[in-house]
């Protein structure tokens, strides 16, 4: 019993001093802010400005290749970034190859109704059959002819989320087969074109790459697994003198199909099934039924309206610019709202880097409060 007690007390002492540490730390740190507040926020100014100033430089004198008898590949075409991407990237003279989920979509008809000299292929491509993606490869092996393939977008997505605990495992699938062994399968049988024609490869990502929001697990997962294979790739590619690039879009929601209310329905309606399995223990005191509405309503389309973008140009322009310039970037982050260079999304994905884990959440709540 002595020895329990003595432990107890040395327990205490030990927390008496891991506390008496911190408020220290968090003294004399503060104390330090203070008295150099205004040379800190100077220097934060100057930085912005400085990296702002870098990167319209870097814009305005980058050198760009001629798109005269360069093929382009895009996935998921059907609607959004990928429709508009395809009629933006055909009209700046490259020859776009357009795959398309459903060959009756009206992006797809869209696309086959063009103009002749605006004319952009459309063919069949599901990414999660390997069959499909062989099949779309061939016709465009056949398009490109002797030319090889200069680009290939990897566009096409798929949005699942929800409380982990509820999200069924056959949507995790769908979600990675879409996601992530989508784009590896179609960049495994695009590779010989495009080292033929030293070209390069762009992939879509997320700013939930690097924000990692609650009930966001199956697409934060996936897509974070593109990002990783796209660092991979871009080091084995550098001998073959093929680029590799990823786009990762802020807030977006508006301007494409990916939180379409329909999609959104299947979701609670998974949701909902999957509550029903619970105990009743669970579903009362773990996941009732208000909590559950709440988090749905978070997903709906309108939440994610407020703030998004509502136009796919930004998107597009970073397409654009990582097939035409010389020396793209590896990675374009792209604002997604109305106000230039103030999605909070993106502003926290380039913070994340820098910021001690211990005030990672708050700074996270401060921006998200401002912006």
């Amino acid at each position: 019993m002595a020895s329990i007690t003595e432990k107890l007390k040395d327990y205490m002492e030990i927390g008496t001093q891991r506390k008496l540490l911190f408020a220290g730390f968090y003294f004399i740190t503060g104390l330090l802010i203070y008295t150099n507040l205004y040379t800190l926020v100077g220097l934060v100014v100057v930085v912005i400005a400085v990296w702002y100033l870098h990167d319209y430089i870097d814009n305005l004198t980058a050198t760009t290749i001629d798109p005269y008898g360069k093929f382009v590949f895009i996935t998921g075409c059907d609607s959004g970034f990928g429709l508009d991407s395809a009629k933006a990237i055909r009209d700046m003279g490259f020859h776009v190859i357009a795959g398309c989920y459903d060959d009756n979509s009206s992006g797809a008809k869209e696309l086959r109704d063009r103009p002749w000299v605006k004319k952009v292929e459309v063919v069949s491509l599901d990414v999660t059959s390997e069959a499909s993606v062989q099949a779309a490869v061939a016709e465009v092996k056949e398009i490109c002819s002797d030319q090889g393939l200069w680009a290939v977008i990897n566009n096409a997505g798929h949005n699942n989320q929800g409380p982990t605990e509820l999200i069924p495992m056959t949507s995790y699938h769908r979600t990675s087969e879409v996601n992530l062994f989508g784009p590896l399968r179609v960049i495994k049988y695009c590779l010989p074109l495009i080292r033929h024609a030293q070209g390069r490869i762009v992939n879509v990502t997320s700013e939930r790459v690097y924000n990692h929001w609650p009930y966001s697990t199956p697409y934060c997962l996936t897509k974070a697994g593109l990002q990783a294979f796209s660092n991979c790739l871009r080091r084995e590619m550098v001998e073959h003198n093929v680029k590799v690039i990823t786009v990762a879009p802020g807030e977006f929601a508006p301007a494409t199909a990916i939180c379409n209310p329909k999609l959104t329905e299947v979701m609670r309606e998974s949701i909902m099934s999957e509550h029903a399995k619970l105990s009743l223990e669970d579903q009362q005191k773990a996941y009732p039924l208000e909590r559950v509405s709440e988090i749905y309503q978070s997903l709906e389309p309108e939440a994610k309206a407020k703030n998004g973008a509502r136009t796919s140009e930004p998107v597009v322009q970073a397409y654009l610019d990582a097939i035409c310039r010389v020396d793209p970037k590896q990675c374009y982050m792209v604002h997604g709202t109305s106000r230039l260079y103030l999605d909070s999304l993106i502003i926290m994905a380039r913070l994340r880097p820098f910021l001690p884990a211990c005030i990672e959440d708050t700074v996270e709540k401060i921006v998200l409060r401002i912006l």
